[in-house]
């Protein structure tokens, strides 16, 4: 039976004031409930910790003797890492809800020893697995007792050529302890201590500007505003660029150590080991947007042009180009939007996801203190959950269907795999998450029609503003990654200036046409990605399998569904490269990335013919056409 929304209730705050977490209605909260009941439930999972660690680490001296006996051990250590990660999930989420809490970060802190603790205690695992006679191992492989962990095995033997002994193991374990200041750091500067300052917004209204509000400024038609906002917050980051430079060459270097460490080549080549991507797959993402710069170029003169401005600045990179007002989209609104958009996806997908968005799967309102951005998390077992940060627009309601796609690629993976095969790897799960939003603006684009040139303008623009800042943006962020993690491994400091500069550089080459200063240089430092290194070319290799496979699906239907569905159930129990290939995508050549690229050029000439036919006008005609009538 259809969920039916319930009407949109928002509590507003006191003008110019934050909403604080105790007005808003149970049913804008996400339930953490199906991971623990309360906290005394998380305090008895974490108090059966020694025990877990006892039990695994007693099958250190066993792992050769025979596959069950490896089985065995797997399945102690999973019991380990299955309880470690929830503990974790669960207190980083409390922690989110309000980060300036004390009991919430002593929480996050407690859990991240117990996970660093768990897998100092299993360091003993990859190097016993190893020291296992390679023809033994694969022996244990053809063995019917290990079955259910070939792909684990068999991936451990993947990396024989990087696991240390098991002395070294239980060191470099001890170090991510170390390993993780730098990310933690930014992230309580970023979410707990970065004062914008205060702002008149639109109405001439004294508001707390935070990354919320700076992200609805964003998208107004002032372009007053736009230029304040931007410039009080990327001021504030102006203000600590030598601290966070500190920070952002600290993390830089941690993974450049840790690379070393176990034999790898470089920073990069350690980051992409994991999900087995070739450093090709990687360059060639960034020769094919690189080259694409000409496009780029087309779409911000465009910009420029309908903006009526000599110059397009940053903060001018999303502001309407037409006239109409913004719409607020309520959230439960957005919600009925979004399944309607997936349609596509089949009747099994749209119904899961409406009762994960009925069973309070989402955290949808900005409150004071609460963590910034959006993203989906779960943990095995548990409901998939998602924070939102709620301003009611259009943005918000791609953001909801782009989390979506997180939240439904864990719930198919938890549902078909077992706990070591259902976490997939970022360069996946990111084609779930776009490919919703592909859905989405195809829908909005097929419900308006052709016949109101206006709205159809609105959403191309959209998409490509999503396709450049999903696609082109996170290539460049990608190369600056590269080029930072180069420098240190070439033995050259990362000062602010350096970071400025190279920032500087790469925008001119990926994003022709943008103006430059000092505050569009230094938005490195507020990218919290960077502290995951090597992170965000996946955005971009995801729009492009997404558009691939958003094609395949509305041209082919059901044969196209069911290899989508059953790439979301496969989690991350085989590569991902080979999981794409058997839905059809192929992103070890450029064809994915530029049929991303090409489409996006499509939008971009339609949207050029619609200007130049006088159906959307510019500045100068509407001045005309104004003093005419």
């Amino acid at each position: 039976m259809a969920v039916q929304p319930e009407p949109d209730t928002a509590p507003e705050p006191g003008a110019g004031e934050e909403l604080t977490r105790d007005r808003v209605a149970v049913e804008d909260t996400w339930d953490l409930t199906p991971m623990y009941a309360d906290a005394a439930a998380w305090d008895a999972d974490a108090a059966r910790i020694p025990a877990l660690v006892a039990a695994a680490t007693g099958h250190r001296e066993t792992l050769g003797a025979s596959a069950a006996a490896l089985a065995a051990a797997l399945d102690e250590a999973m019991a380990l890492r299955e309880t470690a990660a929830r503990l974790l999930t669960y207190a980083a989420l409390r922690r989110d809800e309000d980060t300036t809490a004390d009991d919430g970060n002593a929480r996050y802190e407690r859990a991240a020893k117990i996970e660093t603790d768990a897998e100092e205690a299993l360091a003993f695992l990859r190097p016993g697995i190893l020291a296992v006679p390679e023809d033994r191992l694969t022996a244990f492989l053809d063995d019917p007792a290990l079955t259910r962990y070939r792909y684990v095995v068999s991936d451990i033997a993947r990396h024989r050529p990087h696991v240390r002994s098991a002395e070294i193991e239980a060191i470099l374990a001890q170090i991510a302890e170390v390993a993780r200041i730098p990310g933690d750091a930014f992230g309580a500067f970023d979410n707990a201590d970065v004062d914008f300052g205060r702002i008149a917004d639109e109405d001439g209204t004294e508001v707390v500007l935070t990354h919320g509000r700076l992200d609805r400024m964003m998208e107004s038609r002032n372009r007053d505003l736009r230029r304040r906002a931007h410039a009080a917050a990327m001021g504030a980051y102006r203000k600590h660029r030598h601290s966070l430079a500190a920070l952002h060459g600290g993390s830089v270097r941690k993974d450049v150590v840790l690379a070393r460490a176990r034999g790898f080549g470089g920073a990069r080549a350690a980051a992409l080991f994991p999900a087995n991507i070739p450093e090709s797959v990687y360059d060639t993402l960034l020769d094919a947007v690189r080259a694409a710069g000409p496009v780029v170029g087309r779409y911000h003169d465009l910009r420029r042009r309908l903006l009526g401005v000599d110059e397009l600045a940053v903060y001018d990179r999303r502001a309407p180009l037409l006239p109409e007002p913004i719409r607020h989209y309520g959230y439960r609104e957005a919600v009925e939007l979004v399944l309607a958009g997936l349609s596509p996806l089949g009747e099994r997908y749209v119904a899961d996801l409406r009762t994960g968005f009925a069973s309070r799967w989402v955290d949808v309102h900005e409150t004071k203190g609460k963590a910034s951005g959006a993203y989906s998390w779960g943990a095995y077992g548990a409901s998939p959950v998602i924070l939102m940060n709620w301003n009611g627009t259009l943005t918000d309601v791609f953001t909801l269907a782009h989390e979506a796609g997180h939240a439904m690629h864990s719930h198919f993976a938890m549902t078909a795999q077992p706990f070591h095969d259902w976490y997939y790897p970022t360069v996946l799960a990111e084609i779930a998450s776009t490919l919703n939003e592909v859905f989405l603006t195809w829908h909005l684009l097929d419900t308006i029609g052709r016949d109101d040139p206006s709205q159809r303008f609105s959403l191309l623009t959209r998409f490509v503003d999503g396709a450049v800042s999903t696609l082109v943006l996170q290539a460049a962020l990608a190369d600056f990654e590269r080029q930072t993690h180069a420098d240190v491994e070439a033995g050259r400091p990362l000062t602010a200036d350096r970071l400025d500069e190279l920032f500087g550089q790469i925008q001119a080459a990926f994003l022709p046409g943008l103006t430059e200063d000092n505050l569009s240089r230094i938005r490195w430092a507020w990218i919290p990605h960077f502290y995951d290194a090597f992170y965000v070319y996946q955005y971009a290799t995801g729009l492009s399998a997404a558009i691939a496979l958003a094609r395949s699906i509305r041209d082919d239907g059901e044969p196209a569904v069911a290899r989508f569905l059953d790439l979301l159930a496969a989690g991350g129990s085989d590569d991902p490269l080979a999981l794409l290939k058997r839905a059809g995508v192929d992103l070890t050549t450029p064809d994915p990335v530029e049929a991303a690229l090409a489409e996006i050029e499509r939008t971009v000439a339609e949207m050029e013919r619609l200007v130049a036919s006088g159906a959307i006008p510019v500045p100068e005609d509407r001045a005309q056409l104004a003093e005419a009538g």
